[in-house]
């Protein structure tokens, strides 16, 4: 099947749709013409966004939700924004997340797109595999990419400085005990799961973080370490959650 019709969202078919309606991109909001390709979900994604590289879409997207849940964004980007299972798309996908929730969160969305901006052009300078060439994680620099733009961190700063470079090191040391190999999903959960902690600890703003996660991509991940992963489905009593 071609990919073309293929629909990026949910991976369905793309058809006519039954009912000719107008319908708004995913991502960006554009509307299409009324005969424009849907899936039965009837999503719909513009030409424009088709052939965007993913962090942009990442970006689209952030920039579109009005959610405050960090957990409940990055999954629905994960699942719907073509992010790989492992990747350097991760490296901005954290800060990007963590900046939409909190801006929701605290009432000032109309400053995300200055701020996820900056954080695609700081995470731009982690190359990929930095966890094992260099010993740290970029889901963990995300963090502190996080912190340092929301305190508007300098090298000259005082507890922003150190702020900022104490979440990372947070991040850091919770990967650092999950083990390895290497996980771009474990670890962005246990980025942002470390990212609001510090957020309720030290800056005193609680955002609504899910602690539940059960993770649905671990049958994609062929290093993935099943029952020794704390977001592995069968390490929650009575769920039934499969990839």
């Amino acid at each position: 099947m071609a990919e073309s019709s293929i629909c990026l969202v949910c991976g369905n078919q793309l058809t006519e749709p039954a009912n000719p309606a107008k319908h708004a991109c995913y991502y960006c909001g554009e509307v299409a013409k009324e005969d424009a390709l849907v899936c039965q979900m009837e999503h719909y994604v513009c030409e424009k966004c088709v052939s965007l590289p993913v962090n942009d879409r990442i970006l689209a997207y952030c920039l579109r939700s009005t959610d405050t849940d960090p957990v409940r964004i990055v999954q629905e980007v994960m699942d719907n924004a073509g992010v790989m299972i492992h990747g350097p798309e991760h490296h901005f996908l954290i800060p990007a997340v963590l900046l939409t929730a909190y801006f929701n969160f605290i009432g000032q969305p109309e400053r995300k797109k200055e701020m996820l901006d900056e954080a695609l052009k700081r995470s731009a300078l982690i190359p990929g595999g930095f966890c094992w060439t260099n010993g740290t994680c970029a889901a963990g620099i995300g963090v502190g990419t996080f912190v340092s733009l929301i305190t508007r961190a300098t090298a000259l700063s005082g507890k922003e400085w150190m702020l900022s470079n104490l979440a990372t090191a947070k991040a850091l040391e919770a990967i650092a005990r999950s083990g390895g190999p290497r996980c771009c999903k474990r670890d962005t959960f246990i980025a942002i799961r470390k990212a609001c902690e510090f957020l309720d600890e030290l800056l005193q703003v609680k955002l609504p973080c899910d602690s539940r996660i059960i993770c649905r991509y671990f049958s994609l991940n062929r290093e993935c370490t099943r029952e020794e992963c704390i977001f592995y489905y069968k390490n929650y009593e009575g769920e039934d959650v499969k990839a």
